[in-house]
């Protein structure tokens, strides 16, 4: 009696595995098709003859091609938030926070080529993509930068006037420029490729001087005025208005 409940076991544990083996096919192959031919190009016909299915055994797994373009980039994207607290983890400095998120992220793209040109060129641009798992995923990941741009507000590293909605709207902004460049240019060349330049002149716009080296001046000798005149004049500049909320995708 043991020995045919074991069996039982096993053979259950095999379909199981089985299928989990055939749903993986699938999606491998509907990524390699996406990235070669593009979404609308690609038909569950074509996806089904590259996993070695039927076209029947194919929706016994996914509901079709959409579902597939939803799901793929699901567990990508769920791999990045679950490594985003990791990365960022006893790092201090809200800038050297934003560097490390920027620098991850990008390193990230690049080990995994395919699954950013589902993301960037075909899954931002569909109708459902704001009624997905995947969206309400990216929204969480983002939300990193505006903790990140809160903390260096209240640590003087930052405007005290700045909206985090905006600088994250413009920090997202900007790093899609970036990917999406790269693969319309068939990732011909590095996503570090100027990059620090890049980072500086971003990142300028929503430093204090102080945070940009007005106070390391003073330090010196080189200017007659105070830090407390520098902090002064900050509030001055940055003013002390309550930000407002950015209408944005995130």
């Amino acid at each position: 009696m043991q020995n045919a409940l074991l069996i039982l076991k096993k053979e259950k544990m095999a379909v199981r595995g089985n299928k989990e083996e055939t749903k993986n096919r699938i999606i491998d192959s509907a990524k390699k098709l996406f990235a070669e031919l593009g979404y609308q190009k690609t038909t569950v016909v074509d996806i089904s003859k590259q996993a070695g299915l039927s076209e029947a055994a194919l929706y016994e797994y996914f509901q079709g091609k959409e579902d597939l373009l939803l799901t793929i980039p699901d567990l990508w994207v769920s791999d990045l938030l679950e490594d985003a607290q990791e990365q960022l983890f006893g790092i201090k400095g809200a800038e050297n926070k934003l560097r490390k998120f920027l620098w991850w992220n990008l390193r990230r793209i690049e080990q995994a080529p395919l699954d950013a040109k589902i993301v960037y060129l075909f899954l931002k641009t569909n109708a459902n993509f704001m009624n997905t798992p995947v969206y309400a995923n990216v929204r969480k990941l983002y939300g990193f930068l505006l903790e990140i741009f809160e903390e260096g507000k209240k640590s003087g590293e930052m405007k005290q006037e700045l909206n985090a909605y905006a600088a994250r709207d413009i920090f997202v902004g900007t790093m899609d420029h970036i990917v999406i460049r790269w693969l319309l240019k068939d990732m011909s060349y590095s996503l570090f490729e100027n990059l620090d330049e890049l980072f500086d002149l971003m990142v300028g716009a929503f430093r204090t001087k102080t945070a940009s080296g007005m106070e390391g001046r003073i330090e010196n000798g080189a200017s007659g005025e105070t830090k407390a005149d520098i902090r002064e004049e900050d509030r001055a500049v940055n003013g002390a208005a309550q930000p407002t909320h950015i209408q944005s995708i995130y």
